[in-house]
């Protein structure tokens, strides 16, 4: 290639990192409302803001909303295009009692800002008395729900085009310099660790500001970890002091044989020493694995390219800011894939090289991976499979007594495995003895909530269980259910109960930046890549496919569980085939779409998970 084509090529790379920029602001903050909220209220809860065009219902699709407090009175947010807004219903708390709206703000670009007029709000909900003063709003809510009905006008204004001209420079002359800066990391893929870094102190950041079960299910999750601070063994399963550890379904996390727990609860006291709050300690777990997997990408080529999936989304990212198992899955897939991968790695060297003094040593750390790896959730069996398959390969390739050796080891790291995976199942049943199931049913009978009890009856269970059995069609639960859009935004970018969403853009563009990312992945290996790399990849899609039918049809036979962590195994199978055929993907299509999910996911967690998130007080 000539010396000006390999110039030109990077420039129209950096031109089109700059239109990504620019687009990226005129999408979420030049063509988005903003609004400031001066609120007084009685106890913690939720300001919510609905929008609807003309003849449009007011949806949870369609809503801004904001965690207000007693001491704190003014708020910010971002709202949609008021070009499409015709009327607003306003949700200003969630509890019986009083409040008062001292004003509501709205602004936009080529729009005249408006204040907006609270004597013209309208009940409709839950509001035992109201009040205008001073243009200010005073409600007495008799329910949890109290709501008015305010309709909006918004005057077109010109657009200062020269202050937003320079904004635009302003983006284009940053991405300039980051692009400068970051050109040499491209060796190497060097720029992982970096991102990486980077997300890391937005994990910190999480875990540091967010309260106590601001997060799906922690309180069980903080309860199963802080059992294990003073003990090794599992529990007895009807002991009255893991009561707490139960959730609505009945279901304890320390009966369910994953290991997590144990190695979460013993680091959070030894962290007792360094006086960490009790909620941060217990949290500690998961961002020193986080931590694990920035050091090793900065130590290696190809642990960065296992490691490269973790950027793609910010729902990753947000299982290392608080107490829950999934992060602990991914980092050991994460080593795992580290260690098939990586000529060198312990793995390689007792399997396909040791020499006899080393035999030892690995015959303790590899059996003990592969251990972890079987107390995993279910669902990270297939990567499990697929690393499986990847080993047996490389051994139908070696010559004859290698086959052998390789064999014999294999066979021991399995024997070995299988025994460390049985000693913590074993401890349980030696704990609770052979009846165990029929504790765990009666536990649940007893713990659970009256929709999860077994013995309640199908039309007084949760509406979410069993909707195979209740009628509903597998089509009307894709169709009506939404179970792929909501499969989509909780594994890209929802926070707290999944109450804390992005706009739905955002999710729109992330699901075709994501399938053009993948496209491109699939496609380089399927066309460029070597005979054995084609066939791991359709294994890899089969896989994933199956990942996601099999997550289908239980939400549709079991429990409506639309969440996206499930499908997250398929990640570090992703990382393999990427540090198996690196070379293939230097390249800048791969690059450009990366960058787009990487961005996407940045301005989620910041501007949705961290600016909402409910933040610890005192």
């Amino acid at each position: 290639m000539a010396a000006g084509e390999r110039q030109r090529i990077p420039s129209v790379f950096g031109v089109l990192v700059c239109l990504l920029a620019c687009f990226y602001y005129y999408w979420f903050f030049f063509q988005r409302a903003h609004v400031e909220l001066d609120l007084v209220v009685e106890q913690k809860s939720r300001f919510k803001l609905y929008w609807a065009a003309a003849g449009e219902p007011f949806s949870e699709k369609r809503r801004a909303s904001v965690t207000v407090t007693p001491n704190h009175h003014s708020y910010r947010f971002f709202l949609t295009d008021l070009g499409r807004v015709d009327r607003f219903r306003l949700d200003p708390i969630e509890y019986a009692g009083a409040a008062t709206i001292r004003s509501i703000t709205i602004s936009q670009p080529g729009f005249t800002p408006v204040s907006v007029d609270l004597s013209s709000a309208q009940p409709l909900h839950d509001v035992e008395s109201m009040g205008s003063e001073g243009g200010q709003l005073r409600l007495q809510s008799k329910g949890i729900d109290p709501h008015f009905l305010i309709e909006a006008t918004f005057a077109p204004a010109p657009v200062a085009w020269t202050t937003e001209g320079f904004r635009y420079l302003l983006i284009v002359l940053t991405v300039a310099v980051i692009l400068k800066t970051f050109a040499p990391l491209r060796e190497r893929f060097a720029f992982v660790p970096v991102l990486l870094g980077m997300v890391f102190v937005l994990v910190v950041v999480m875990a540091g500001i967010s309260k106590q079960n601001a997060h799906p299910d922690e309180y069980v999750h903080l309860q199963a970890a802080d059992y294990y601070r003073e003990h090794w063994l599992p529990p007895a399963i009807d002991d009255p002091a893991i009561a707490s550890t139960y959730s609505v379904y009945g279901v304890s996390r320390l009966n369910n044989g994953e290991i997590y727990y144990l190695f979460a609860g013993k680091l959070a006291q030894l962290a007792r020493a360094f006086q960490l709050p009790d909620l941060l300690s217990l949290r500690l777990f998961n961002l020193v694995l986080f931590g694990m997997v920035v050091a090793y990408a900065v130590h290696s080529l190809t642990a960065r390219l296992i490691a490269l999936p973790f950027l793609l989304s910010p729902g990753i990212w947000y299982l290392f800011s608080y107490c829950v198992s999934d992060a602990f899955g991914l980092v050991v897939c994460f080593i795992a894939g580290c260690e098939v991968v990586r000529q060198n790695s312990v793995f390689n060297r007792f399997v396909f090289g040791a020499n006899g003094r080393e035999l030892p040593r690995l015959a303790v750390l590899v059996p003990f991976l592969l251990a972890v790896l079987l107390l995993l959730k279910i669902n990270y069996y297939p990567f499990i499979g697929f690393l499986g398959l990847i080993v047996l390969w490389r051994m139908v390739k070696a010559d004859p007594d290698q086959r052998r050796r390789s064999f014999a080891r294999i066979a021991l790291i399995v024997c070995l495995g299988v025994v460390g995976a049985g000693l913590r199942i074993g401890a349980d049943y030696y704990v609770n003895g052979f009846d165990r199931q029929q504790k765990l049913t009666a536990m649940q009978e007893t713990h659970a909530h009256p929709w999860y009890k077994p013995s309640t009856e199908l039309h007084r269970k949760h509406v979410g269980l069993y909707l195979q059995e209740r009628g509903t069609s597998l089509k009307e639960m894709i169709v009506h259910h939404r179970w792929f859009e909501h499969t989509l935004q909780t594994g890209t970018g929802m926070y707290g109960y999944f109450t804390i969403g992005a706009p739905q853009e955002y999710y729109r563009l992330f699901q075709w930046c994501l399938a053009a990312f993948f496209a491109c992945f699939v496609g380089l290996l399927l066309v460029r890549g070597s005979g054995e790399i084609k066939f791991f990849t359709v294994v890899a899609v089969l896989l994933a496919a199956g990942l996601l039918g099999v997550s289908l049809y239980r939400s549709w036979t079991i429990d409506f569980q639309a969440q996206g962590r499930y499908l997250f195994p398929i990640l570090p199978i992703i990382g393999i085939l990427l540090g198996c055929s690196r070379n293939l993907f230097d390249n800048r299509l791969f690059y450009l779409l990366f960058a787009h999910l990487f961005l996407l996911s940045f301005y989620s967690f910041i501007f949705v998970g961290l600016a909402a998130i409910p933040r610890l007080t005192g």
